[in-house]
């Protein structure tokens, strides 16, 4: 199943460091700024807040694909597919 889930960005720029990359990241429709000092944690947040963990989107948020398991976890197709390319070295 695909989840579209919508994010704020903020990028903070300090003129001493322009390249540096901190900011802020706040889920939506409705969440709290998280804060990350830098690339890497951009991307574990992007990572943990898009993570499968969640059984169903928050409200708001809309699901793509596949429905046949709303509540988490993969179709017994998409599940075979993944299988397939395992085997073939594509994952």
């Amino acid at each position: 199943m695909r989840v579209i889930r919508t994010f704020i960005l903020r990028l903070l720029v300090d003129s001493a460091e322009p390249e540096a990359l901190r900011g802020d990241l706040r889920p939506m429709p409705e969440g709290k700024a998280q804060p990350f000092p830098d690339e890497q944690a951009l991307l574990a947040l992007l990572h943990r807040l898009a993570s499968p963990a969640q059984e169903s989107p928050p409200a708001g948020e809309k699901c793509i694909g596949d429905h046949s398991n709303p509540r988490g976890g993969e179709s017994t197709a998409k599940t075979n597919r993944r299988e397939r390319r395992e085997r073939r070295g594509f994952l």
